[in-house]
């Protein structure tokens, strides 16, 4: 009788064994076919990326090479949003806050248009002094200036915030606003104070393209907004790191 009672246990511990195999099998499985697919949307990402790269290259002729890289440049995508609406309704006043690859090309951008203006904001030195020999190389100094604008305490509606001295802030009406910054590490809602510092000078019809928007960071910051300002438009775009698009309603 014991040896039976032996045997019932051995077979059920066995069973266990073989349930919990083919468990860790599927998990196994389904491990592999999440990191495939993982891997075929990077993948496929990479190859859009690239392609929309390519294509603002050749359409902004800007054969000389463009200062890209992955960590710290606007996607490509983004790039594309930004140059679609600058070369379709020729903003006069453009006003950036950070600075490099976008620089380049919205000040390429003005001189096909055979107008307009970009202003930037750039509180890294070194990334300021980048941006302007871009701009120097390519002859577009009359339509761009970056300005070095180191970051300062500045309060926005009782609370402190580290954002650019407003010394270079153009005393004009802006028709386009594009926010990549300050970085999002410095702060929270670090580009929050842009809409509220620089409301009196945006134009009625302004439009605002935020990137990085799909970080709960930049999420908040549009419902911030919206509180303060509700007539303001807002869509999401999805791209690879999220573009909000405020239009101004005053």
């Amino acid at each position: 009788m014991l040896i039976i009672i032996l045997l019932m246990l051995v077979l059920l511990l066995l069973l266990h064994l073989l349930r919990r195999l083919e468990e860790a099998q599927q998990q196994n499985e389904q491990v592999h076919t999440e990191l495939d697919e993982k891997i075929e949307r990077e993948r496929d990402n990479l190859f859009a990326q690239l392609e929309a790269y390519n294509s603002l290259r050749d359409r902004l002729d800007l054969r000389k090479g463009m200062p890209f890289t992955k960590s710290w440049s606007a996607a490509p995508d983004f790039l594309q949003l930004i140059v679609n609406h600058a070369l379709a309704e020729k903003p006069q006043v453009i006003f950036e806050c950070s600075s490099g690859l976008t620089s380049l090309m919205l000040a390429r951008c003005c001189q096909l248009n055979g107008a307009g203006h970009l202003f930037s904001l750039e509180n890294g030195e070194e990334y300021a002094a980048k941006s302007r020999a871009e701009i120097d190389r390519y002859e577009l100094t009359d339509f761009a200036d970056v300005v070095y604008a180191p970051l300062e305490g500045t309060e926005v509606n009782g609370d402190l915030y580290q954002w650019y001295a407003q010394d270079g802030i153009p005393d004009a009406a802006i028709d386009m606003l594009v926010i990549d910054g300050p970085p999002g590490f410095i702060q929270r809602y670090s580009r929050f104070p842009a809409l509220p510092l620089l409301y009196d000078k945006l134009a009625d019809g302004c439009v605002i393209y935020m990137d990085d928007a799909a970080r709960e960071d930049e999420l908040e910051i549009i419902e911030m907004w919206k509180r303060l300002y509700p007539k303001l438009e807002h869509r999401y775009l999805k791209t690879e790191r999220g573009c909000s698009v405020v239009v101004i309603r005053k």
